[in-house]
């Protein structure tokens, strides 16, 4: 392994650990706090919209700032982020704070972190689609973790959310500030001399496959946003009254099947092609998806979310990897920008919305309506690239 690449993984780690700690207790922090449903769920719209901002940001100037000084930059903006949510409890200041953060709500990520790093693993590794692969195990397993330390963290808290959250705050400030460091040993992650940005976003956009794959995305991205970590903790909260600990141990569950099931995609997808094993997958764990809300008690939906994690993000390396193939090494971090931005755009409406749907009573709602959503997605894109790829 290369030293960028292992520095790459470093930083993948750390950061995702500390994602799947606060994605999982935001929600109950901010119900902790007395803000309603609504209030809740716009807290997380809050970090979807900053992480559209921010990619958008990263595609306009790449060229200019450079990649290692944006994933400098943006781990700074995360660090002054928790310090800002530790010393405040006002609304003021929490907004601005999960607008800037750059974290996740769910157990992938869309933000402006992975958009450079997975454009930059598939020339620092020789078989892309495994390494894109382990890049993804990896970042899950570190999400199954943080999760399960919120379980213990709260169990060794008494429960107490407050001061849960007041430590999980720490450590987010340190991972910040650790991640700073890692990126600025980075060496060879720039785009080759010579082959800096050629277009505009417009001129990116008018790229046939960037903008089918934006739209069909999008639409994932849609259901996507319905379902994201943070809003099912939410929901699993108000539908069964879960607790802190409960949800770290569901969730630390979820992610480590979920990583489990991201080491079998790459080698999979190296026999029957990338698209097939995005869309096969894909369709099982949507059915799953449907099919939570109808459980009827707290251990029977969470074995059903459990049984859609073990297929859900069997897609995310292989895309990747079929993105790698599809743009040159000098048009893939704008490339990942633009389709993450675009898939965080599509993905905002969600948490309002279901803020609004568990406001009035409509609590299956949400996960019926992302699974049919991301049914359609799945024979949308497989139709169009059928001809095109495996």
């Amino acid at each position: 392994m290369s030293r960028d690449l292992y520095l790459i993984f470093t930083a993948k780690g750390l950061r995702t650990f500390v994602f799947g700690l606060v994605s999982v207790l935001l929600p109950l922090y901010l119900a902790a706090l007395g803000y309603p449903v609504l209030y809740v769920t716009l807290g997380v719209f809050l970090i979807v919209l900053g992480n559209v901002t921010l990619n958008l940001f990263l595609a306009s100037y790449e060229a200019r700032m450079g990649r290692r000084g944006f994933l400098v930059l943006y781990s700074l903006l995360m660090a002054s982020s928790g310090a800002a949510l530790e010393l405040s409890r006002g609304l003021y200041v929490i907004a601005p704070a999960l607008f800037l953060s750059g974290m996740s709500t769910t157990g992938t990520e869309t933000g402006p972190f992975q958009s450079v790093e997975v454009s930059v693993v598939p020339r620092l590794a020789r078989r892309p689609g495994r390494a894109l692969g382990a890049y993804n195990l990896l970042g899950y397993a570190a999400s199954s973790l943080g999760a399960l330390s919120l379980s213990l963290l709260s169990h060794s808290l008494a429960g107490n959310i407050i001061e849960v959250a007041r430590v999980t705050f720490l450590l987010y400030i340190a991972a910040a500030a650790s991640l700073a460091l890692v990126y600025r040993a980075l060496r060879d992650v720039e785009a080759p001399a010579g082959q800096a940005a050629r277009a505009g976003l417009s001129g990116l956009l008018s790229n046939r496959d960037v903008a089918v794959l934006s739209a069909l995305f999008s639409v994932d991205a849609f259901g996507g946003g319905l379902v994201s970590q943070s809003l099912l903790s939410l929901w699993f909260h108000v539908r069964y009254g879960a607790s802190a600990a409960e949800l770290g141990i569901v969730f630390g569950a979820a992610n480590a099947i979920t990583a489990a099931s991201l080491m079998a995609a790459p080698l999979i997808a190296e026999r029957i092609g990338n698209l097939r094993t995005m869309v096969f997958t894909h369709v099982f764990s949507n059915v799953f998806l449907a099919l939570i809300p109808f459980g009827g008690s707290l251990s029977l939906s969470a074995a059903l979310l459990l049984a859609r994690q073990g297929l859900s993000q069997m897609d995310v390396p292989t895309r990747q990897a079929f993105m790698a193939e599809i743009f040159d090494e000098e048009e893939r971090v704008r490339a990942f920008a633009m389709t993450n931005t675009f898939r965080s755009l599509a993905g905002l409406p969600g948490p309002l919305l279901v803020g609004a749907m568990l406001s009035s009573g409509l609590l299956a709602m949400p996960l019926l309506t992302s699974g049919l959503v991301k049914l359609g997605y799945d024979g949308a894109i497989y139709l169009i690239y059928k001809d095109r790829a495996k």
